[in-house]
């Protein structure tokens, strides 16, 4: 990782001023690269929960999708990770975002059972640490400048 000596207030606030700013495509990176492991730690907790349908060939769990563009915000950003597709059982198509949905959340007679939340607070480290090295390698290249 980067290491970084400093002298006086000057130099820090310099440093500040010049690290205070991470460029768009650093952060979409950085944003692109935790929601590939966010995705894969969803896939993994929900096939240890048996969230997969043993009568289906393409499930929901083949479906996480982390295609969208990353959004840039104020604080950062994020990106969204969704289900794509549906299922159709006889004439019922069925949205796999729904199904997840219900999964996740529960319905009447069908109980919860949570497997994105579990995976992503599990996951949590493995899931910032793409992001921490992208922009670890930006700040350190900055600062040589």
């Amino acid at each position: 990782m980067a290491s970084l000596e400093l002298y006086g207030l000057d130099e820090l606030n310099d440093a500040f001023r010049r690290i205070a700013d991470i460029p768009e495509d650093i952060t979409a990176e950085a944003l692109d690269a935790m929601a590939e492991v966010a995705a894969d730690k969803i896939r993994a907790k929900g096939e240890s929960l048996g969230i997969r349908d043993p009568e289906s060939g393409e499930h929901i769990l083949d479906k996480v999708s982390t295609k969208r563009k990353p959004k840039i915000t104020d604080t950062g950003g994020y990106k969204m990770i969704s289900f794509t597709g549906t299922r159709t059982r006889g004439k019922t198509k069925t949205r796999n975002a729904e199904i997840a949905f219900v999964n996740e959340y529960g319905k009447r007679g069908q109980p919860a059972r949570p497997f994105i939340r579990p995976a992503l607070a599990e996951g949590e480290d493995d899931i910032v640490r793409p992001a921490g090295k992208i922009i670890g390698d930006w700040i350190e290249n900055e600062y040589k400048q």
